[in-house]
């Protein structure tokens, strides 16, 4: 029996992971889990912080369950699972020993199944406070084999040491290295003083993590850090972003190293789109004006007429002739948002940021009850019935000027967590709360002092894009450039 048979399956998985930057991986699971095929994430437990039991001297474990709604089978969803914990490396040196991550379905729609490779529900799972736990924040009243709630089990297992993961030393347990905490003065003194001796700009995006916005020379948006690659006399540029964001850079100062501190900083957006499908939606679409956001890859941008961020789409979108068709891509939440703002049909591509997708109308409700009065702040990217109940629907720099210059006092902010810090910095003696606590993007959190020491020290890793693809492309950047916000 699959989920085929009855409509879409609601799920329940156990993320885990011990071994290396713990809360990226959890992050990295949740959002790869998010963009699995006839598959939405729907809901997310907090965090809980389990101590080993047997095994190797290992680091204590970081536990959470996920809610998703699927259309596979629960074979479908095995081999899927197993696609996510490869695609985030996962390692387990010995049995009971450190791994990475782990992911397990838990409880599949009340399926009761005992194969060798796939028992559900997880045949441990009334035994294990560290599930149980997280399981109760999403379906406390749950009932599992043998008619017992979750609630139930959990009060049988209270001697097992399980405690909530505190919120308030998340920021300290992102910037852990190699099981230290890092001297923040420090490392920003040594690659301050690096930057200054081989001539380098460092540029960090509003998501980066705390200790690379401090050291950073320019905080901003895409088009706002596009616009200083090309305007910098730096004899190099260090990207503190993800990998279209230091390929766009590469196509705006071509005669300049632009280095890119974690080459596996992707994006799942940018990757949503190709060459191939774009060139077959052109051809059924001739004439049609190609817009793309700047979240896309080089090669992209170079099928592309104009590129477009979120700070500047409708402006983009609005400048196109009224009788011209236009292609929208990857984003259809953005351009959903902007052809609504600009009063413009448009084809848009089906890509999306399973980040801020992530963010639901049911997260903004609660949000709103737990903090009455504060005003709702999404960015674009986010859904178009999210964006529809907001107070306002801005790009990351537009939330700084919008909370900037409102009258209000306190504010739920709807997009990536890097910023909130960047609004408390910026915007100081107001309040900013995350509509979620799950909006984290794991290849913004990859991009660590280390590495951006690192990249200095060595003058790489370096992004190129070959000269064929960037001729084409800088048309479309540069028109991109010149629209103001």
């Amino acid at each position: 029996m699959g989920a085929s048979a009855g409509g879409p399956a609601r799920v329940y998985l156990g993320i885990g992971s011990n071994l290396g930057d713990r809360l990226a991986s959890l992050r990295g699971a949740r959002v790869r889990l998010a963009v699995l095929p006839d598959t939405r994430l729907t809901a997310a437990s907090r965090i809980y912080v389990t101590a080993p039991v047997g095994g190797p001297e290992q680091d204590d474990y970081l536990n959470q369950v996920v809610e998703i709604v699927t259309d596979l089978s629960p074979r479908g969803l095995l081999e899927a699972v197993g696609g996510v914990e490869s695609a985030l490396g996962r390692e387990r040196r010995v049995r009971w020993g450190p791994r990475t991550v782990d992911v397990d379905i838990l409880w599949y729609h009340g399926l009761s199944i005992s194969d060798p490779d796939l028992e559900v529900p997880h045949p441990r799972m009334k035994e294990r406070r560290f599930v149980l736990e997280p399981l109760a924040d999403l379906a406390p009243d749950l009932v599992l084999p043998g008619g017992v709630t979750v609630r139930a089990a959990l009060d049988g297992v209270q001697d097992q040491d399980v405690r909530l993961f505190q919120a308030d030393r998340a920021e300290q347990t992102l910037s852990r290295s190699g099981g230290r905490d890092m001297d923040h003065a420090a490392i920003h003194a040594e690659i301050r003083e690096l930057a200054r001796e081989k001539q380098a700009v460092i540029l960090a995006h509003n998501y980066q993590r705390p200790e690379v916005q401090n050291v950073a020379d320019i905080l901003g948006d895409s088009l706002n850090l596009s616009r200083e690659a090309a305007a910098s006399q730096a004899r190099m540029i260090v990207f503190c972003g993800v990998h279209f964001m230091a390929e766009t850079a590469a196509i705006l100062a071509p005669d300049r190293p632009i280095l890119l501190p974690e080459l596996r900083a992707g994006c799942p957006m940018a990757d949503m789109v190709d060459v191939e499908g774009l060139r077959a939606l052109k051809a059924e679409h001739p004439g049609a004006v190609v817009v793309s956001y700047v979240n896309t890859s080089a090669a992209v941008k170079a099928e592309s007429d104009v590129c477009c961020t979120s700070a500047n789409a409708v402006a983009i979108v609005g400048s196109i002739p009224a009788e011209k068709e236009i292609i929208f891509t990857p984003d259809r939440n953005l351009g959903s948002w902007a052809a609504k703002k600009a009063g413009r049909e448009m084809i848009l591509w089906p890509g999306f940021c399973p980040t801020h997708d992530l963010i639901e109308v049911a997260d903004v409700e609660r949000a709103r009850t737990e903090h009455p009065g504060a005003k709702v702040v999404v960015h674009p990217e986010c859904r178009p019935e999210v964006a529809e109940i907001a107070d306002a629907v801005e790009s990351t720099s537009g939330m700084i000027r919008f909370c900037r210059e409102d009258d209000g006092h306190e504010y739920l902010i709807g997009t990536e967590l890097g910023m909130i810090y960047r609004l408390s910095q910026d915007v100081p003696g107001k309040r900013f709360h995350p509509v979620t606590g799950v909006s984290v993007c794991p290849n913004m959190k990859l991009t660590t002092l280390d590495k951006v020491l690192r990249a200095l020290r060595e003058e790489g890793p370096v992004v190129t894009v070959p000269p064929g693809i960037r001729a084409k492309a800088l048309r479309a950047v540069e028109r991109m450039v010149e629209v103001g916000p």
